[in-house]
């Protein structure tokens, strides 16, 4: 047993004793057993439980015992807690269980959640769908076969349409949770403007030495100066009627997938980022972590197409009507925003094909320049020209109509 699960009883006695008694019937009287996730969370540490009855089996002749699998999350490490907004995160993600989640069925369901002044204290106690209903997380982290992307796209489609209709069916609860969202990146004074700036223009490098347009380079060299505050910031900014409940960190990790009749279905998890904007900003970072090499026209009209559709058979089934939520409209708002997945990816996409395991308290060690620094050389060129070409197609397909 690691250090960290033996310190864990102390607390974590006490929360079994909680959660049993939500469980209810069967788990008066029970044992568990722990160990630590070996993923790697920034902004938690993840325990996973098994909660057992000592009652007798409720299956004698197969001698079954009821027992209960839960993840539990805590808070990271101190030294954490600052540099990546941990009290904001978990807030939101709290936020999201207790106002949000009852209308939307494909999440884990959470049994328990405290938000506490002290830290510390604070906890998330959710289902374990790997462990209880057979999901997995997807073992491209990209690349990703599209039948596992449309999957993703259809998935959020529905979060967005269920969005769209607690913004119309209940308008006050709705916003009520919206303005209690707390930002974590995306503001004026953060940090991860110097980590956005730094690495925005990483592939024009790669175009100069392939003898590309000098004019174009320059040019989106220039507008790339204070790309954070003009940019970005612009991007999420709020526009209705296209607004709605972003999960905001739409990417591989955050999504679980299992296979029903051949087909992927979808859960999803992590909603420490969630905000309310255009649900481009879902779209485009998924697109471009995961999609990157092959991030054409073609390919964004086929999978603009298919989310549409899944959001509008969504909002049909919840007697909305789809008038202000067109294809057209859709398409429109990718050109206008879809640079936001690219200057997400210029920093995040070295580290997802990076051979090397990158160890959190490594980056955190580092200040904002040099953490720009460190994220242009992973993947190397490999990603200089993943990057130069994403950003070719994306401006074939109009995204850069609106800043150049």
């Amino acid at each position: 047993m690691c250090e960290q699960t033996e310190d864990c009883h102390f607390w974590l006695k006490p929360l079994v004793t909680k959660v049993s008694s939500i469980l209810g019937e069967g788990f008066e009287d029970v044992r568990y057993e722990v160990s630590v996730s070996t993923g790697t969370f920034v902004n938690s540490n993840l325990f996973l439980v098994n909660i057992v009855s000592n009652a007798n089996p409720v299956d004698e002749a197969n001698k079954r015992v009821k027992s209960v699998n839960i993840v539990v999350k805590k808070m990271p490490a101190e030294i954490m807690q600052d540099a990546v907004r941990s009290r904001e995160q978990f807030h939101n993600e709290i936020l999201f269980y207790q106002k949000c989640a009852q209308y939307y069925d494909r999440v884990p369901r959470c049994i328990y959640a405290r938000e506490e002044p002290s830290l510390r204290d604070s906890v998330i106690v959710l289902e374990n769908v790997v462990a209880k209903h057979g999901y997995s997380v997807c073992k491209w982290k990209y690349d990703t076969p599209m039948e596992y992307t449309l999957a993703a796209f259809r998935e959020i489609a529905r979060f967005h349409a269920v969005a769209y209709t607690m913004k119309r069916t209940r308008e006050k609860e709705f916003f009520d949770c919206v303005n209690a969202i707390e930002e974590v990146r995306l503001y004026p004074e953060s940090t991860f403007r110097y980590v956005f700036d730094g690495t925005a223009t990483r592939p024009l490098n790669f175009l100069r030495k392939q003898g590309y347009d000098k004019e174009f380079c320059d040019k989106f060299q220039a507008r790339c100066a204070n790309m954070f505050e003009d940019l970005v910031l612009k991007f999420v900014e709020v526009e209705e009627p296209l607004a709605t409940l972003c999960h905001g960190d739409f990417t591989i990790n955050n999504i679980l997938f299992k296979k029903e009749s051949d087909e992927p279905k979808v859960i999803f998890i992590d909603f420490a980022l969630i905000r309310y904007g255009s649900p481009i900003l879902d779209l485009s970072t998924f697109l471009c972590l995961h999609r990157a090499r092959d991030l054409d026209k073609v390919m964004l009209d086929n999978v603009l197409r298919v989310y549409h559709d899944s959001l509008i058979q969504c909002l049909q089934e919840n007697d909305i009507d789809g008038e202000d939520y067109s294809y057209e409209a859709l398409y429109e708002e990718y050109k206008r925003k879809g640079l936001f997945g690219y200057f997400v990816a210029t920093y995040f996409l070295g580290s997802q094909m990076s051979k090397e395991v990158i160890q959190a308290k490594d980056v955190l060690g580092m200040n904002p320049t040099e953490w720009a620094a460190f994220a242009c050389q992973l993947g190397g060129e490999e990603v200089d020209e993943i990057l130069a070409n994403m950003l070719l197609k994306l401006k074939e397909f109009g995204c850069l109509d609106y800043i150049l």
